[in-house]
């Protein structure tokens, strides 16, 4: 059974956003202490130790998030709607 849950990200931001004190690469280890020795006690442990991950992992990656806010939207260009409404209104057309 493991003792640790270990947790890597890289992230890319694009270019011009301000990371203020932000470390777009990081490591975190989570320690998982049972109380004893039996499953039920590893499992619980193990329970709480991904709670802390996955608590500490949304905070900075909320805090990337608010960062990047909107740039994100740029990047890729978005297909136009009409096209998908025209689509649908055809094949209504056609039944």
């Amino acid at each position: 059974m493991s003792k640790n849950i270990v947790i890597t990200y890289d992230l890319h931001p694009p270019s011009g956003v301000e990371a203020n004190g932000l470390s777009s690469s990081k490591t975190h280890e989570f320690t998982v202490t049972p109380e004893g020795t039996g499953a039920s006690q590893y499992y619980d442990a193990l329970r709480q130790s991904v709670v802390q991950a996955k608590a500490t992992l949304g905070e900075e990656l909320s805090a990337w998030k608010d960062a990047v806010g909107t740039t994100e939207l740029t990047k890729e260009p978005k297909k136009p709607k009409e096209e998908d409404e025209d689509e649908d209104e055809e094949d209504e057309t056609n039944e």
